[in-house]
C-alpha cells in the first residue's frame, strides 16, 4: 500500500477519499452512533449498507418533502 500511495496517481486517489468516503461515515456515525449490533465481516458489512440505505432514503424523502411544498 505504501508503494501505491507513493505514486502520483495513488496520492491523487487518496486525496479524493476525504471528499468521497469520510463524510458518509461521519454522517452515519453522527446519526446512528458508533456501535454496531453484528460482529464479523459479513454482519458488519450488511449493517453498514443497511444504515447507509436508511440514511440516503431519509435524505431523499426530506428533499422531496421540502421541494413539493
Amino acid at each position: 500500500m505504501a508503494a501505491r500511495l507513493a505514486t502520483p496517481l495513488g496520492r491523487q486517489q487518496y486525496r479524493q477519499r476525504s471528499a468521497l468516503v469520510e463524510p458518509g461515515f461521519a454522517q452515519l456515525f453522527q446519526r446512528f452512533g458508533r456501535r454496531l449490533n453484528y460482529r464479523g465481516h459479513d454482519g458488519v458489512d450488511t449493517e453498514i449498507k443497511l444504515l447507509g440505505a436508511v440514511h440516503n432514503l431519509s435524505k431523499l424523502f426530506d428533499h422531496k418533502t421540502r421541494t413539493s411544498s
